[in-house]
């Protein structure tokens, strides 16, 4: 019996050879189809890491974008700042006034400060301006008035023609004008944010 078996022991070897292959070609199959059964997987990952990639570029230039117009407000808040500041600065306001009349030949100039006005967000403080002058003299000192860094608004104008006798073709008037400066109100905003959280209670 011994014998037999020893001598079909070739057989014996290439069956067990057989199913080992089998074995492994069963276990690459396997392997192969979870491949192909990830790689749609893997595709809709790329595919979703590139919309997000593209996400990521268009929020990268929303935010230059951002910074960009940020850069123009804080621009636009310093511009606002100078015509607006916290303190009105009575020497620098009555110079700047008295630099425009100079500058445009108006004689005679007298300015006169008044007291503050408070009007919530910010303050009012009202210069009397008396000067002799003529009439484009006084258009030309409005539009220079309207072109200074500092914020004024000429909120009275009279106009009388002088007795003086004139010497030129154009007609010397007398004026009284009142001209505005302004000054932001620190305390509006707290004042507001007071009154918000008040009403919410």
């Amino acid at each position: 019996m011994l014998a037999k078996i020893i001598s079909k022991t070739h057989l014996i070897i290439i069956t067990y050879s057989l199913w080992s292959a089998w074995i492994l070609w069963e276990e690459h199959a396997l392997e192969v189809s979870q491949v192909r059964n990830e790689k749609p997987v893997i595709a809709l990952k790329i595919k979703k890491l590139k919309t997000d990639r593209k996400r990521v570029r268009g929020y990268l230039k929303d935010i230059e974008k951002a910074k960009e117009k940020i850069k123009l407000v804080e621009e636009e808040v310093r511009i606002l700042q100078r015509k607006l500041p916290e303190k009105i600065q009575d020497a620098a306001n009555l110079e700047t006034i008295k630099t425009i009349g100079k500058s445009v030949n108006i004689k005679n100039v007298f300015l006169a400060p008044s007291l503050e006005d408070n009007r919530g967000f910010y303050f009012a403080k009202k210069y009397d301006l008396t000067a002799t002058g003529t009439y484009l003299q006084f258009l030309l000192l409005f539009e220079k008035i309207a072109t200074a860094e500092q914020l004024f608004n000429v909120s009275d104008i009279e106009l009388k023609r002088s007795n003086v006798k004139r010497r030129g073709r154009y007609q010397l008037v007398n004026a009284k004008i009142s001209i505005e400066a302004y000054r932001y109100n620190s305390k509006a905003n707290t004042i507001i944010d007071e009154e918000i959280s008040g009403g919410d209670e």
